[in-house]
């Protein structure tokens, strides 16, 4: 079966800097996606299962970024990070909410390369 997830990002053809930036990215947007465990307006957490999975999943991505910067020799590969994702949501039916995730940290790629956005002037 094909990873839709790797099919979005070629992991061994990234930067440096993007194999850095881009987890990075998928962590933060992770959160976004984790906040729909949640029970609107209260403390309460609506789905505790699936909150334990993003925080999972989250511990494994941060080690990743973790790793990668300080160049540990065994740190966990793009394609691993991409592949718990897509079990996570496999797991939980959520597997167009990991693309999304995805095709929201892509856009800062730009021909495997780190896009820099200018600072706007002022």
């Amino acid at each position: 079966m094909t990873d839709p997830l790797c099919n979005l990002i070629h992991g061994e053809s990234l930067s440096h800097a993007a194999r850095t930036i881009l987890p990075t990215r998928i962590a933060h947007l992770l959160t976004v996606s984790a906040r729909g465990t949640y029970e609107v307006g209260t403390e309460n957490i609506r789905k505790p299962q699936l909150l334990r999975g993003y925080n999972e999943l989250l511990h494994r991505v941060t080690a990743a970024i973790r790793d990668h910067i300080l160049e540990a020799k065994h740190c966990l590969p793009m394609e691993a990070v991409l592949d718990e994702m897509l079990a996570l949501g496999k797991n939980f039916a959520l597997e167009a909410e990991m693309v999304w995730v995805v095709r929201q940290a892509k856009p800062w790629l730009c021909d495997d390369f780190l896009c820099i956005n200018p600072l706007p002037a002022f």
